[in-house]
């Protein structure tokens, strides 16, 4: 079979663009080659961005720490809303080891403290205590409200023959009148 000029001009054109492709293509060996030599090398140590992130979060976690121990505690905040009372008087406070400051003889007897130091010790004593009435409320509130609550669906489950379901036949009842709670059958 012999090639027309248009054949023979397309094979012409598929040989040039082989040539081409043979040309820009690298070889299988020069391939090979470099995916070994990329597996051989050994990895950074230290990658910047990896240092600099790492850098980053340890000190974020740092200032949290410090954030959170310098933050006021939330008591303080409702402490401070707390009216003062003023007729709390602080009861005698029982020494570490179980005895009485009177009862040791060889105890330096106790001083009572400062004016200033006892009305700021009774303010925080009042404080806490309304602090502590406050947060009894809100717990009976809530015990209340989870007491008394019903389901929105409870009604859903409800039958209009729920009273027979779980009542007993007496035994003066006779059997026509239990039939007459049944279902219409064919007699």
């Amino acid at each position: 079979m012999e090639l027309v000029g248009e054949e023979k001009r397309i094979q012409a054109l598929f040989s040039e663009a082989r040539h081409a492709d043979e040309q820009t293509t690298p070889t299988f060996v020069g391939v090979w080659n470099r995916a070994q030599s990329k597996t051989i090398r050994t990895p950074r140590a230290f990658n910047l961005s990896f240092v600099a992130a790492t850098a980053l979060l340890v000190c974020a976690l740092v200032s949290l720490a410090w954030w959170v121990n310098r933050s006021p505690r939330s008591q303080n905040v409702l402490v401070a809303n707390a009216p003062p009372i003023s007729n709390v008087v602080p009861k005698d406070v029982q020494q570490p080891g179980g005895f009485e400051p009177a009862n040791d003889p060889g105890s330096k007897p106790v001083t009572q403290p400062r004016s200033g130091e006892r009305s700021r010790a009774l303010i925080l004593a009042a404080r806490r205590q309304a602090v502590l009435v406050a947060a009894s409320k809100k717990t009976l509130r809530d015990a209340k409200a989870i007491e008394s609550w019903q389901s929105p669906t409870a009604t859903l489950l409800d039958s209009p023959s729920e009273g027979l379901l779980k009542t007993l036949p007496q035994m003066n009842q006779s059997v026509d009148e239990l039939k007459s709670f049944l279902p219409n059958q064919p007699k």
